[in-house]
């Protein structure tokens, strides 16, 4: 045999023998892709148990497969199981170089768990090896905005609208800035009571507030004016939401009136927590000074996200008649497009009135009310609102009547 023939054997016996294993190969990768796309479409379909059996199919022919782990972190941050996502993507992010599709899904998970400080980051790192990356930059504007550093997600925006003009995204978050910035508002509303007694004349009353968004706090200036039973009255309010930690914030209200039927001095006090998967609870009392009488509401509150749809529920206890009075009240609320376009169903059973004016409706025995509040954009700076209320009242043990309460409000941000 020539050495030529010879050679010309050998490549054919190692051709024949590698060639079956390479299309084996070829195959695993072809399968993993198949099986990646599938578990994505389970995912976005909302079957995130699915998804993440399928993506581990995936690992088990292609362990290495770096989006199939990143797509099974995903699956447990949109179940608001942040712990569990960690598990998953940490590890990616701890090697060199870290993963960016992983430090991008970290910086969400961190932003939903309600930690912007972290998912900040997150996406910082991600930047600093890709810094054109407009995910990671958004993602970073994202942590900017909860942060409350509005001036810097602004500026971060904007250039990624002037690079990407089509980018809806950025755009939408480019408008929440600009209205961010705008933290002065002033609001005017009246209200209109009727009673179906016969008797009794419809009661007035009108608001003028003010409010300032601060960095850690909100503050709110209120001159409210009443109008009952051929009775005029004046109150003034101050009002602080102080954010107290991470994760915690209180209110705090003083007032004091011309003693004509808002009580002479009124207090409050409440501590605000936020929960994970994005429940919030509080606890806190109301003290309504009135020259007859010193009442105490003791409250809290239970609230829920669920996407654009929020429920919460808050008690009142009040001692009164040498025994206890309680009120639960259910507010049902559903957003739209805008997070300051809302309607909200009240539904309310017990003594605690829909506003605390006079001590005639403290004192009162029992209520049921049922009512609608609704707020929407006129435009980007102004907004304006609507409540109906129907209550039927005991407020003697032998005399009931029909209350209907009607407001209307504007408000302007500046």
């Amino acid at each position: 045999m020539t050495p030529l023939r010879y050679f010309l054997g050998l490549c054919l016996l190692v051709a024949c023998t590698a060639l079956p294993g390479t299309a084996s190969a070829q195959q695993h990768i072809l399968n993993a892709d198949s099986l990646l796309v599938q578990a994505q479409q389970q995912a976005q379909a909302g079957k995130y148990n699915n998804s993440r059996k399928m993506a581990q199919q995936v690992l088990a022919v292609a362990p290495h497969y770096s989006d199939a782990i990143v797509l099974i972190g995903r699956t447990y941050a949109w179940q608001h199981k942040a712990d569990s996502a960690r598990i998953v993507l940490l590890p990616l992010v701890q090697q060199e170089p870290p993963h960016q599709g992983a430090l991008l899904a970290l910086a969400d998970v961190e932003l939903w768990a309600g930690d912007p400080e972290q998912s900040l980051q997150h996406a910082q790192q991600g930047l600093a090896a890709t810094p054109t990356s407009v995910p990671l930059q958004l993602a970073m504007a994202r942590a900017l905005r909860d942060l409350k550093r509005y001036k810097e997600a602004n500026e971060l925006l904007k250039s990624v609208v002037a690079a990407q003009p089509q980018n809806e995204v950025a755009s939408a978050l480019l408008e929440q800035m600009v209205d961010a910035n705008l933290t002065h508002r002033l609001k005017v509303e009246h209200q209109t009571t009727f009673f179906t007694d016969n008797a009794t004349e419809s009661w007035q009353l009108s608001q003028l507030e003010y409010t300032h968004l601060a960095p850690k706090a909100k503050f709110i200036a209120r001159v409210s004016r009443a109008q009952r039973y051929s009775q005029q009255s004046l109150q003034g309010e101050l009002e602080a939401y102080p954010q107290l930690g991470k994760s915690t914030y209180a209110y705090i209200n003083a007032g004091i009136s011309d003693n004509n039927l808002f009580p002479t001095y009124r207090t409050g006090a409440e501590i605000y927590q936020l929960l994970p998967f994005k429940l919030e609870a509080s606890v806190g009392a109301r003290t309504l000074f009135f020259p007859s009488q010193t009442v105490v509401l003791y409250t809290g509150h239970l609230g829920k996200y669920f996407g654009k749809q929020w429920i919460a529920f808050r008690p009142f206890f009040q001692k009164q008649h040498d025994g206890w009075q309680t009120t639960g009240i259910l507010q049902l609320r559903q957003y739209f497009k805008q997070e300051d376009e809302h309607i909200t169903l009240v539904l309310s059973k017990g003594s605690t009135p829909f506003s605390l004016v006079g001590f005639e409706e403290i004192a009162r025995l029992d209520a049921t009310r049922v009512g609608l509040e609704s707020q929407f954009r006129l435009s980007k700076r102004y907004l304006a609102g609507a409540t109906l209320m129907y209550e039927r009242e005991e407020y003697t043990s032998e005399a009931h009547r029909n209350r209907i309460t009607t407001g209307l409000f504007v408000q302007a941000k500046f």
